[in-house]
């Protein structure tokens, strides 16, 4: 950024310069021209003819320069034929090869050089005496004025231009360094925090942040705490895992080891015990990869995806003659994994398919005031329903109401610890359909 603002301000402040020193060349040359024609509207006055027809000074000039050697102000008084009648005393010494025969009230500028080769601006002007108009008869009046004073002052100024204009760059750039450094002091402290965090100083971003970082700051400690919670899940997990398969690995190795069993009773017993563990195995596969809320995730379509578990369960209970509602109160949008939303959609509605007789209504809407909106799932079914006493049951690991349906039991507690995951709220009651009515509150973000 320094050097990118400092190639600009030195292409601003040359192209100030460049302009602002035309413009004083330019006025300086203007103020020499209008002195050159003040000189020379002052030297007409002072001319006049005697009677003998020649051209003489008749009052005195009142600029002294006139009559001071190389003082760099000289006139001359020629007439057209090449004849010099008058020359000013600071002439001596200096000659210029000055052109005549202007017409009468013709005048030019010149650059010219003079014999002590220091640069000259030469203003003529053409006149004639009386009513004659031929310039031959005519004469032209030169004023001229040294360049060197006119050039120097262009020099101390282009010095004291550029010595300015390089004084306020090196300014201009030390001021924006210091408030680069104090604008982007917070991005550096953000830096330092998270090589505190990858070197375990330090758990999460809990600095003091502008405005414009908390977003950055607090997506990031989202981050870090979710993955956080996934490193912690699955050490649980999987902790839970081996914990679990003890109880059915010692019922087998105890089976094995007791003598008397027959050959039937060590099979039922090995069915029982694998089956066990399978459930124990499929739960913790499937708790382990439940994701739970990540922070800087694109939202979800929650129709959509209710749409397409309704339409394969439809494919699935085709013969039971099922059909599922979806009623969408509001355009709702999740933030978060697809395969959760899914895992909820799909447990619950599965067993509102499996327990209804005809109807299920999947009921999508947002509850909250402005700020603290939420989504609501609601899955009604015209069953018979959840009893009181059984709510709580239904809930946990491996309990099913009817062990004539298959099924291992899992589904509503993966709901639970999902919902859990992403700080919801899960309800079971009565639908006014008959069956059960079981809502879910998530967090759109």
């Amino acid at each position: 950024m320094l050097v990118t603002t400092g190639i600009v301000l030195a292409v601003f402040l040359g192209v100030t310069g460049v302009v602002l020193e035309q413009s004083f060349r330019h006025s300086t040359q203007e103020s020499v021209r209008e002195r050159l024609m003040a000189h020379m509207n002052v030297l007409i006055a002072s001319v006049e003819e005697d009677e003998d027809g020649r051209m003489m000074i008749a009052y005195a000039l009142p600029e002294t320069r006139f009559f001071t050697p190389r003082s760099g102000l000289y006139a001359v008084i020629m007439k057209n034929n090449g004849d010099v009648i008058w020359r000013s005393p600071s002439m001596q010494g200096l000659h210029v090869d000055l052109h005549t025969g202007l017409a009468r009230g013709s005048h030019r500028y010149e650059l010219l050089e003079g014999s002590d080769g220091l640069p000259l601006l030469v203003f003529s002007l053409g006149l004639t005496w009386g009513d004659s108009v031929n310039s031959g008869d005519g004469y032209t009046f030169f004023v001229i004025e040294g360049l060197s004073r006119h050039h120097e002052q262009i020099r101390q100024f282009r010095t004291s231009l550029w010595g300015w204009l390089a004084g306020v760059s090196l300014v201009l750039l030390v001021m924006l360094a210091l408030v680069l450094r104090w604008g982007l002091q917070p991005l550096r402290r953000v830096a330092d925090d998270l090589v505190k965090i990858e070197q375990g100083q330090r758990a999460d971003l809990d600095g003091v942040y502008p405005r414009e970082l908390r977003g950055l700051t607090d997506n990031l400690n989202a981050l870090i705490h979710s993955s956080l919670e996934h490193e912690e899940r699955y050490k649980a997990s999987l902790g839970d895992l081996a914990h679990s398969l003890k109880t059915p690995l010692a019922v087998l190795r105890g089976g094995v080891q007791q003598q008397g069993n027959t050959e039937e009773a060590l099979r039922e017993m090995v069915d029982e015990q694998v089956e066990r563990m399978d459930q124990i195995v499929q739960y913790q596969l499937q708790r382990a990869s439940t994701t739970g809320r990540r922070a800087l995730m694109a939202p979800l379509n929650v129709p959509e995806l209710a749409i397409k578990v309704i339409k394969a369960l439809d494919k699935v209970y085709a013969e039971k003659g099922v059909k599922g509602q979806l009623k969408l109160e509001a355009a709702v949008e999740f933030h978060g994994q697809e395969g959760d939303l899914m895992e909820v959609l799909g447990n619950l509605l599965d067993n509102a398919y499996k327990w209804c007789r005809k109807t299920v209504v999947l009921r999508v809407a947002r509850t909250g005031s402005a700020g603290r909106e939420r989504m609501e799932l609601v899955i009604e079914d015209d069953g018979p329903g959840i009893a009181e006493n059984q709510v709580d049951l239904v809930l946990r690991r491996g309990f099913r109401a009817d062990e004539r349906t298959s099924g291992h039991g899992l589904g509503l507690d993966m709901v639970r610890e999902i919902v859990a995951l992403y700080e919801g709220e899960l309800s079971i009651g009565r639908s006014v359909l008959g069956g059960a009515l079981i809502r879910v509150v998530l967090p759109p973000k």
